[in-house]
């Protein structure tokens, strides 16, 4: 799977239910009823935190 950088709009993730979330050293996952994910994880590279968002088609 190839890397990419994605934009995370916070108001398009307002009224959003979660679902699950899912808490490691490096990474925080959180699933919405939707199917759609917010992934707030470490950049060891950079030192800061980044987040994505992404949604599963199929």
């Amino acid at each position: 799977m190839e890397k990419g950088n994605f934009i995370v709009i916070p108001e398009k993730l307002k009224g959003k239910k979660v679902e699950d979330v899912a808490i490691t050293n490096n990474a925080v996952v959180i699933k919405f009823t939707d199917g759609t994910f917010l992934d707030i994880y470490l950049d060891k590279s950079a030192q800061t935190l980044k987040t994505s968002t992404n949604k599963l088609e199929g």
